[in-house]
């Protein structure tokens, strides 16, 4: 199920901001949870998962990724390519600036739709 369910109907724009600091909560949920495993495979940084995305190659870090990518494409809509292509964008990138990422572009994705 997408996390957002506010495109859905009339709301005022003060229960919209609110709805929508929920989605952001909710993504953050998914897209920390969804890299955890990776990351206590690799002994790696949540954030540094990020960024090996392509590079992983062990079977079971394979999985994970796969996984991880799977969860956050269907909370997001987002197609694979989409997620990773927004996980390589800044090797700097907090856990937040890529959930505003991976937000954007799924209200960008679901607008066209």
């Amino acid at each position: 199920m997408p996390y957002s369910k506010y495109y859905q109907t009339h709301l005022s724009s003060a229960e919209e901001a609110v709805l929508e600091q929920e989605d952001i909560k909710k993504l953050v949920s998914v897209v920390e949870e969804s890299l955890e495993q990776i990351a206590k495979l690799t002994k790696l940084p949540v954030q540094e998962v990020l960024h090996i995305v392509e590079e992983v190659d062990v079977a079971q870090l394979t999985h994970a990724m796969q996984e991880a990518i799977k969860k956050i494409s269907h909370a997001t809509d987002l197609h694979r390519a989409d997620i990773i292509s927004i996980f390589k964008e800044d090797r700097n990138a907090t856990i937040a600036n890529v959930v505003q990422r991976l937000r954007e572009e799924s209200h960008i994705h679901r607008a066209r739709i």
